[in-house]
């Protein structure tokens, strides 16, 4: 089975890995950002919006490029770099894992909200698992994902205990 320019099996693997492990995090960081701007923790804020940075570099590659497998933690954002070279969102990511300096923190969390929201349209939305209005809908599309890799024989990559009892 292919989809559009890939097997099914690297597309399942790649986005699913793009939407939950990195896709997730991502959103968490971004909230992280928020929270340090609003108590005034300039050094949280720096270090939270480097891994907005990363996190979106990784996920864009991986929906992108199709590129498998992931590297160690410490490599990871400059192979997603240099294999996002060319493409409009490379340099907002640069900028944000080089730790650019900028005037404000209100830039930087501009800089983050700007990045993420362009990521998440590319690679999809995941509903919030952390209120009650997204927790049921993201166990829901989990399920749906990890039934996707099954059916093309990929191991899922879910939260323990979200994937329970997919056949009843």
């Amino acid at each position: 089975m292919k989809t559009i320019e890939v097997d099914a099996r690297r597309y399942a693997w790649c986005r699913s890995r793009a939407l939950w492990l990195i896709g997730l995090p991502m959103r968490l960081h971004l909230e992280d950002v928020h929270g340090a701007q609003q108590a005034g923790q300039d050094g949280l804020l720096r270090f939270a919006a480097r891994r907005v940075g990363d996190s979106c570099a990784l996920a864009l590659n991986l929906v992108l490029n199709y590129d498998r497998t992931i590297p160690d933690y410490a490599m990871r954002s400059s192979w997603a770099i240099e294999r996002l070279q060319g493409h409009e969102l490379c340099q907002p990511c640069w900028d944000l894992i080089r730790g650019v300096e900028v005037a404000s923190s209100e830039e930087i969390v501009d800089r983050c909200d700007f990045l993420v929201a362009r990521v998440c349209a590319i690679i999809g939305e995941a509903p919030n698992i952390l209120t009650p209005e997204g927790h049921y809908p993201a166990i829901a599309m989990v399920r749906d994902w990890s039934k996707l890799l099954d059916a093309v024989g990929e191991p899922a990559t879910m939260p323990y205990g979200w994937t329970a009892d997919l056949d009843s």
